[in-house]
């Protein structure tokens, strides 16, 4: 997904959650270095212990040959373990494995069954399927099933997963690439408080891509992007301000802060 391109554990949840999840975590973090070598040995460690998430990832990484030899047998077995102990992402990926015949004789009633295993109540869960299958994370990368998934969760309002959706539009991966329609998702996510997509929103009115072009409505965005946490285009948001008149920029600056009160408001009730 994009920000989306490995999983983040929060500090805290490792101090707390002693050797077995650091392991977990400084797995994560080679990943993500490209050290896959030491990747493997602490995911190995901690899929010993019973780490759901470390022998969905170890997998991954016999799937793709990362750091170990290629070896789909084992990947499977591991994507088994961890779909037992309830790991969402790892059932995902045996239904895909048995639906094309990755690595095991194809088979559709399996395929069905881990598929649904997957889907089962977590309303997370379609989010993280569709970043399985865009990042082809130990999957063949598929950005049509991306968009289907990103879909299902967009359409019950999953602020994520509108931006993701939005961007496929934008990029036409896996969709007919459509600016209007990656525009209405991402301002459907914005305007929920997701903070990458009221930075893309500014750009967007910036630049007048798929919505008017606005210098106003491009600043306000910017604006709640960085209150927010999301500060990547705080340069052009300096740069609009210059186009604006202090009064207009202090009236935007209000509203921006008023917005965003109003909803951590609406956000505890």
């Amino acid at each position: 997904m994009q920000n989306r391109t490995v999983r983040l554990f929060a500090v805290g949840c490792l101090l707390a959650c002693g050797p077995l999840l650091a392991d977990t975590i400084a797995g994560m973090e080679a990943f993500k270095k490209g050290d896959y070598a030491s990747a493997f040995v602490a995911w190995k460690a901690a899929a010993q212990k019973g780490d759901a998430e470390a022998q969905f990832d170890l997998g991954v990484l016999y799937a793709k040959g990362f750091g170990t030899s290629q070896n789909m047998q084992e990947a499977v077995r591991l994507y088994r373990l961890s779909a037992e102990h309830g790991n969402v992402q790892a059932a995902f990926s045996l239904g895909q494995v048995y639906a094309k015949g990755w690595g095991v004789p194809r088979d559709d009633a399996e395929a069905l069954r881990w598929f649904q295993a997957a889907n089962s109540g977590d309303t997370d869960a379609p989010v993280r399927l569709g970043w399985i299958v865009a990042e082809g994370y130990g999957v063949p990368q598929d950005f049509a099933a991306a968009a289907f998934w990103y879909r299902t969760a967009a359409e019950k309002g999953h602020a994520e997963a509108q931006f993701n959706l939005a961007h496929l539009y934008a990029s036409g991966k896996g969709v007919a690439k459509d600016d209007d329609e990656a525009a209405r998702w991402c301002r459907a996510s914005a305007t929920q408080g997701f903070a990458p997509a009221q930075a893309r929103m500014g750009w967007r009115f910036a630049n007048g891509a798929g919505v008017p072009k606005d210098d106003g409505q491009a600043y306000f965005w910017l604006t709640l992007a960085s209150r927010n946490g999301d500060k990547h285009l705080d340069k052009l948001r300096a740069s609009l301000a210059i186009k604006l008149t202090p009064s207009e920029t202090a009236k935007l600056d209000e509203s921006a802060r008023a917005w965003q009160e109003k909803r951590t408001v609406l956000a505890k009730k």
